[in-house]
Formats: C-alpha cells, structure tokens, sequence
C-alpha cells in the first residue's frame, strides 16, 4: 500500500482510533487483574469465578445483536455513547463493593456496554473502509483499542499496588467517559431506513450463507477454547510469583506487540483474503498458548506473551473482512453482531467449565483443554469461500 493510501486509511479511522484507545484502557486497567482480584484479593472460589466472568461474557452475548441493528437505524455514535456511559458506570459500581453478586451485577451491566461499544465502532470503521480496505481501516482503528489496552495493562496493576482497587476501577470509569468526546466528533455516521435488509437474523444468515456458517462454527471452537485458558493467564503469571505490577507489564507486552502487528496482518488480509489468515491463526494460537503454560520463569512468560500478541493481531481484521464481504455494504451492525452473538453466547460456558476444571486438573491442564479445542476450528475455516 502506498503512502497516500495508507494516510486515507489512516483519515478514515478517524475520532474512532481515538474513542477506541480509550474504550481499551478504560477497561484493561481491571480486566487482566479481575481473575487474580476475584480469587487471591476476594479469596472466592473458581467456581465464583467462572460464574462472574460467565455473567459478563452472558450480557455481551445478548446485547449485540439489538445494539448492532440500532446501530444500523439510528448511527454508530449513539450506541457508541450508550455503551461508554454503561462502562463508566459499572466500573464505579466495582469500586465500592466487594460483595460477589453486586460483582456480577456490575459486570452485566459492563458486558452490555462494551458489547454495544464494540459492535459500533467495528460498524463504523467497517463502512469507513469499504470491502478493498476493511482489513487496513478496521486495523487501524484496532490498533487504537489495542494501545489502549497496552496503557490500562501497563498502569493497572501500578494503580492497584500503590491506591488500590478502589482508585482503579474510578479511574476506569472516569476513561470510559471521556471517551464520549471523540465519539461524538465522529464524521460520516451513516443511519438507514432501508427495509431492504430488515429480515436479516442469525438463521437467515446461517441458513443462507455457507461463508457466513463456517466461519461462525469455527469461530465458536476458537472462543471457547480461548475463554476457557484467559481468566488463568493472570493466575499463572501469579503462580510464577509476579506481583500485580508485573502481571501488568506482560499484559502490556502482549497487546503492545498486537498494536504492532495488527495494521501489517490488515494490509496482507487486505491482500490475500481473511480465510487463510484465520487458519493460520488457530493453528498458531494453539503453540502460542502452549508456549504461555509451560513458561517457568518472568523472562520467558514475557517472550510467550510477545509470541501470543503476534498471534493474537492476525484474527480480528481477517474476520472483519470476510463479514464486509457477507455484507457487501448493506446491514453491516447486523451481520457483524450476528457473529458476535453466535460466538459470544456459545464461549459463554468456558469461564464456568475452567472454573470446576481448575480444581481437577490444574492451570496447565486447562491451557491443553482449551488449546485443543481451539484446533477443531480450522476443520471449518477451510470451508469459507474466497
């Protein structure tokens, strides 16, 4: 891609990469903490655990469809908005509790905010780029998130040592609603009152569209495989014997190699077609995640993370892509948030099943459960057209 191209992507993102970059940091200040928060902090149990993070993975699955197609009736910047005011205020409600079922009230009300946040601003940025340029203009934009997300890990755990939880989730409530600035400067959110795509549902969808079914199935092996491992990361970098100081930092250094990563998979994406680079990027995922648990010291978990961020970059402008390609212009929040939906409701039960695995079998244990059934995902990724 040429300079002049690059720098039209570069426009294209606009105030998004901006709303994004604090959307990421407002929530990673507390999100790569919360497993280690719920069970060394709290002293609850996995199954607590599991049972909170399924609440949250619950309400974002429920609400993105619904924020997806009012997205599509009434503009990005609003549903933008709506799920930044329900961030900011969960977070505060984490602030000054400590009792598990305020907890799990607060993270609903967070998996609803920052599904609706996501699946509007990926809206956005999807019609910004066009289907030639899906994966360089969503990339961009993500790599915003994902600077975000390196900040708020970097800062986090130093928040938390040195003022506590308390001053950590206000502080990520106070970035959740600042974010509401860039978003309301965005430019060219479009609305529809085109019936045309009106009966678009995930059956639809799933029923007519082989691309579309493929990639949802492979998709639900690689979340659930995923969210089966992730509340465990942080609880085996604190097995290691980091502090939350250091949590953070390894945090930092995974999305900080994604944030370098993300524009260059977007440009070969844009170049050679999502499927391949999604193929690639389960079986990648399964050494990456592998690599993490057996790591036996600071040094070498901080090498793995590196590794698993690399890895990480390459899914979501590959998928991204495709779904414009489903789309092709039209319905764009609901195609999006259809997949969001399968995938979301479908990986629910991971934080559940590692929470009751852990008593059995382990951290290590369940990086070799959900790393396995990553892998039976690339059976239908092959499957996707184009």
């Amino acid at each position: 891609m040429s300079t002049e191209r690059f720098t039209s992507a570069l426009s294209a993102a606009g105030f998004s990469t901006l709303a994004y970059l604090l959307a990421g940091c407002s929530t990673w200040l507390w999100y790569p903490l919360f497993g280690k928060y719920l069970i060394k902090d709290l002293m609850l149990s996995g199954e607590v655990l599991g049972a909170i993070m399924t609440l949250y993975n619950l309400s974002y699955a429920f609400v993105v469809l619904p924020a997806g197609r009012l997205s599509d009736k009434f503009g990005r910047r609003k549903i933008m908005a709506l799920g930044l005011i329900l961030m900011g205020v969960s977070a505060t409600i984490m602030a000054y509790t400590r009792d598990p079922i305020i907890l799990s009230i607060a993270c609903l009300i967070s998996g609803a905010g920052y599904g609706s946040f996501i699946v509007s601003v990926t809206a956005y940025t999807v019609e910004k780029g066009g289907v030639k340029r899906t994966g360089v203009v969503y990339g961009i934009a993500l790599s915003g998130g994902l600077l975000g997300e390196v900040i708020g890990s970097f800062i986090g755990g130093s928040v938390k040592e040195m003022f506590g939880s308390t001053t950590l989730f206000l502080l990520s409530s106070m970035i959740s609603f600042s974010a509401i600035i860039p978003t309301i400067l965005l430019k060219g959110d479009r609305h529809s009152t085109d019936s045309s795509r009106g009966s678009l549902s995930v059956k639809s969808l799933l029923a007519g569209n082989e691309s579309f079914r493929s990639l949802s199935i492979g998709l639900i092996f690689h979340t659930i495989g995923f969210n089966i491992l992730f509340p465990f990361i942080s609880v085996h970098a604190s097995d290691l014997g980091l502090s939350d100081y250091g949590i953070g930092v390894v945090n930092s250094a995974w999305t900080l190699s994604m944030v370098f990563t993300t524009v260059p998979w977007g440009l070969l994406t844009d170049r050679i077609g999502g499927r391949w680079i999604l193929t690639w990027h389960l079986i990648t995922s399964f050494a990456s995640w592998m690599f993490y648990a057996y790591s036996w010291n600071p040094a070498i978990i901080m090498i793995s993370a590196i590794f698993m961020g690399i890895v990480s970059s390459m899914d979501m402008p590959a998928r991204r892509k495709i779904l414009a390609e489903i789309a092709d212009g039209r319905g764009v929040g609901t195609t999006i948030a259809s997949l969001d939906l399968i995938t979301s409701i479908t990986s629910i039960p991971g934080p559940m099943i590692a929470g009751f695995l852990y008593n059995y079998v382990g951290v290590l244990g369940i990086f070799w459960i959900g790393s396995l059934i990553n892998l039976v995902g690339v059976l239908f990724f092959l499957k996707i057209r184009g």
